[in-house]
């Protein structure tokens, strides 16, 4: 059995929230049909699921099916192929896809702080601009276009 060394209390009130390592996790017991542990903090008296603060907390697949999503999908395939590839529903990867987002935008805005950068090099990155023909304005006759500023000559 893994060790719970390197986790984590999650709750914010904690005094050793955060802190991985301190001896103050215990397994209390496990559950569900993948044997997932719920820990136990002995600081906060708090218990959580070894899978809090990842992307496969709240989830019924394994961390094997969840990692194939995410390899199907990073490949290029879409969802409904990926779907058919691992006999789920679009709605489950759909599901999975959103939730390792959200988890990379969480772990990005935690890693990506206060930056000294000089200078930055942009590799790879392509755009296009369209090159427009600009036809001149056609004189506007009474009733389309836009208003005349003058009256017409009648």
């Amino acid at each position: 059995m893994e060790d719970v060394r390197h986790y984590y209390c999650p709750n914010e009130q904690c005094a050793d929230h955060g802190i991985r390592g301190k001896g103050n996790l215990n397994v209390g017991f496990i559950y569900g049909k993948n044997n997932r542990r719920m820990l136990y903090c002995c600081t906060c008296k708090s218990r959580f699921s070894e899978t809090k603060c990842t992307p496969f907390f709240q989830t019924k697949y394994g961390p094997e099916t969840i990692v194939a999503i995410l390899r199907c999908t990073s490949e290029g395939t879409g969802v409904r192929a990926t779907a058919r590839i691992l006999g789920l529903s679009k709605d489950a990867v759909n599901h999975v896809i959103l939730k390792a987002g959200e988890y990379c935008a969480k772990v990005m805005e935690k890693l990506l702080v206060d930056l000294q950068l000089t200078e930055a090099q942009m590799d790879e990155l392509w755009s296009f601009v369209e090159k427009k023909v600009v036809k001149p304005a056609k004189e506007a006759k009474s009733g389309y276009g836009p208003p005349l500023t003058q009256k017409p000559d009648c």
